[in-house]
């Protein structure tokens, strides 16, 4: 009998002996034996509670719930600690145990669109906050791409988010992926975007030469939606719960060494919930539809920087040079080619080429083409003066001799006599 049934005989049996009935008619009655007749006349029967089992999953609660108050509830990297640690049960009694402690997933709103392979890749950063590196706090970002078709990704790491940091970032990702996409999704990020007018996008001077010579197409998400990159926006997500969750040690260089061996070992390598097939195996037909790295040169990542011109010039290196004559071109960027040689930028293109002068007694580098043509001006080549270019010469000067300041000079002394 189970505990319901037990009770209800139990309130039978107590009805019938107060209505007189002796324990042994109260047995042959229910159909149950004398002493269980005898022992329901006297007390109510207590529910028979098995003993708790034992689950493989109890010595390793402790640790679970350390790692759950760190933030960590991501079942596939909690198997894989617990494996380390002896755990020998089956990931089913992790989950139900995991499950009160997750959030439930969102909604997908936007319809997903798919590309061809080699068609397309998205490119995200991601914040993970102010994290120690090397014996300092500081804030650490992910810079994540997907490829569009097979989604395999691509992570690394870094402490800022600048435009030579991003350009690096971009080009190791196309020697990871052994070519270049057709195009590349962005949002509007400033290392990318200068300016969004209604009918026009003005990219960043510095990312459209970046674009040009690579040779992609670079397409970005309306503003304010940014899902409509979803795929690396699952991709981001999917860092944040499995590889910020796992252990790492607070070096730079072992984040992003730890990144490629998760890439290979975990992100690519399972199959990814939309497509079912692991991204490294569906990356083997988007290969060869990807554009050749081989045989480009790698694009000259150097720090721009930003120069004011005054009155025509700019100084680098305690020289001043010139930049040509515009009414509005107030500031200009320049970048190094090498040590000896740099390039002058405005917002849209470059302007001019610079080999550093090393003529200690130069302070002036002029170039005629520069600046409006003014008297006195050379008519070519650079200037070595420390004045401006456009000073006016000295009108002719009559040459006398020392005889005639003599006569003036008797002649204003008669003049003087009374």
């Amino acid at each position: 009998m189970n505990d319901e049934t037990r009770e209800e005989v139990f309130w039978m049996i107590q009805d019938l002996h107060k209505k007189g009935w002796s324990i042994t008619a109260i047995a042959e009655e229910m159909q149950v034996s004398w002493p269980t007749a005898k022992k329901y006349t006297e007390e109510i029967p207590k529910k028979q509670t098995r003993p708790t089992r034992k689950s493989k999953l109890d010595p390793h609660k402790d640790y679970l719930e350390q790692r759950i108050k760190e933030g960590t509830t991501n079942c596939e990297v909690l198997f894989d600690e617990l494996r380390e640690r002896g755990y020998t049960g089956k990931k089913t009694i992790l989950k139900d145990y995991i499950k009160p402690f997750r959030k439930e997933p969102g909604k997908q709103g936007i319809p997903r669109y798919e590309t061809e392979p080699g068609e397309q890749a998205q490119v995200d950063w991601m914040d993970c906050g102010i994290r120690e590196m090397d014996g300092v706090r500081k804030r650490t970002y992910g810079f994540v791409i997907t490829m569009s078709y097979s989604r395999k990704r691509y992570l690394c790491f870094t402490t800022d988010m600048k435009m030579d940091t991003f350009l690096r970032c971009m080009m190791q990702a196309f020697d990871y992926y052994g070519g270049i996409p057709q195009k590349i999704l962005f949002d509007n990020m400033k290392t990318v975007v200068q300016q969004r007018l209604k009918k026009e996008i003005i990219l960043t001077s510095e990312f459209n030469d970046f674009a040009f010579y690579y040779g992609f197409r670079v397409d970005l998400c309306q503003p304010g939606k940014p899902r409509t990159k979803g795929k690396v926006e699952n991709s981001v997500k999917y860092v944040r719960n499995n590889f910020l969750q796992r252990r790492h040690e607070p070096s730079l260089e072992i984040w992003n060494y730890d990144a490629l061996q998760w890439l290979s070992t975990v992100a690519n390598a399972n199959p990814n919930q939309t497509t079912g097939v692991a991204p490294d195996e569906r990356f083997q037909e988007e290969r060869g539809k990807l554009q050749p790295i081989t045989g480009i040169k790698p694009y000259i990542v150097t720090k721009w920087e930003k120069r004011i011109v005054h009155d025509g010039y700019i100084s680098v290196k305690s020289k001043r040079y010139s930049v040509p004559s515009r009414p509005l071109l107030k500031e200009v960027r320049i970048r190094w080619m090498d040590r000896e040689t740099f390039e002058i930028w405005d917002n849209e293109q470059k302007i001019t080429t610079y080999t550093v002068d090393t003529n200690p007694q130069k302070t002036v580098v002029y170039r005629s083409e520069h600046l409006p043509k003014i008297k006195g001006t050379p008519d070519e080549g650079d200037m070595g003066l420390a004045t401006a270019p456009h000073v006016q010469k000295a009108p002719n000067v009559e040459v006398r001799s020392l005889d005639y300041y003599e006569n003036l000079k008797e002649e204003e002394s008669t003049l003087c006599k009374p």
